[in-house]
């Protein structure tokens, strides 16, 4: 079962201690030869320092293909071995999971060059119990529906994917109460979001894919750690002004002409009749903003704002109405993909 997060803080200590008592070992990828070393952090030289008492095996993956990787896969019913490299495999026990929980604060914390990578938990008898795989932002626990309602009743911050989530009203209730820094929302009819969305006070991540959305509410904009959003709909009314209050939006991102469910006759509207027709000239307030990215829309030309955006490196308004890109795009030096085109829709 997924994780729509990685656990961090106090449920990540706890996730740690019950995976200590629940498996018979643990595994991490160490990067060797070459540069690895160098690259390396001193906490990961300390941390596989720590862990050595507690090493049971050793095993090198080498770059000949797939096939040893899939023959180890099989082997122990895992994940945690995916690509070439050298795994180490750790007894669970208390003291070593008092190393993993000084080492880290968090599963994603388990990535080169600061720590060994990819913490996973192998149960007695093979297969994942908690796993991560930290480049892909996927983590997940071998649970059924029922034990994952007793752990993340009794785990605040423990946020897995259960089936009562297809009910929006249920995944927001978990989301708040686990204090979730990521959230994706999609296949909920929804044509806007609900205004409980500014609940979320932790959350840095959203992505919506429902094309039906159509409103953007004003609680949205209240989400003041917000760094990445994304935006999937087929029609958008537009960015309101209070986009600006996103103080620490680092991405945007934004495709009209989408559709989660795509029935027989379904078709795209022309972009001409997109409503999403312009950009607030409040974006220039994101001064945080890395990225602008804007798919399918009746935009017809660019804020000269976006010059104050000192920090932003891309700027992709494709298929839109813009005939030429504005002047002040050339003196903007620190951006290093443009693209402002009419497209072929």
């Amino acid at each position: 079962m997924r994780l729509y997060t990685d656990p961090r803080g106090e449920a990540y200590e706890q996730a740690i201690d019950l995976a200590i008592r629940t498996s018979e070992c643990f595994v991490l990828k160490e990067h060797v030869g070459g540069w690895a070393g160098i690259m390396r952090s001193g906490g990961y030289n300390d941390v596989v320092e720590a862990l050595r008492p507690y090493l049971v095996k050793t095993i090198e993956l080498q770059d000949a293909g797939m096939d040893e990787i899939i023959q180890m896969q099989r082997a122990y019913r895992s994940d945690a071995f995916y690509t070439a490299g050298t795994y180490h495999m750790y007894k669970c026990c208390e003291e070593s999971g008092l190393v993993l929980k000084r080492a880290a604060n968090r599963l994603a914390d388990w990535i080169y060059p600061h720590l060994p990578e990819d913490l996973c938990f192998l149960k007695e008898g093979d297969g994942d119990y908690l796993f991560s795989i930290v480049h892909e932002k996927m983590y997940g626990m071998d649970v059924t529906e029922t034990e994952a309602l007793e752990l993340m009743d009794r785990v605040t911050g423990l946020f897995l994917e259960l089936e009562r989530h297809q009910d929006l009203e249920y995944l927001l209730d978990d989301a708040i109460k686990h204090r979730t820094d990521k959230l994706y929302i999609s296949g909920h009819r929804l044509t806007e979001l609900p205004e409980r969305i500014k609940e979320l006070t932790e959350l840095r991540e959203l992505e919506v894919f429902e094309q039906d959305l159509y409103r953007l509410p004003e609680g949205l904009f209240e989400l003041s750690k917000l760094e990445r959003l994304a935006i999937m709909t087929a029609d958008l009314e537009g960015i309101p002004a209070s986009i600006a209050k996103l103080k620490s939006l680092k991405e945007l991102r934004i495709y009209c002409g989408s559709s989660d469910r795509p029935a027989p006759g379904w078709k795209v509207k022309p972009k001409e009749e997109i409503s999403l027709n312009r950009i607030p000239p409040e974006i220039g307030e994101l001064q945080m903003l890395k990225e602008l990215t804007i798919q399918y829309s009746a935009i017809h030309k660019l804020p000269p704002e976006l010059e104050k955006l000192k920090r932003l490196r891309v700027l992709n308004v494709g298929s839109c109405k813009i005939k030429r890109k504005p002047a002040f795009l050339k003196r903007m030096k620190q951006l290093k993909h443009v693209s402002v085109s009419e497209g072929l829709y």
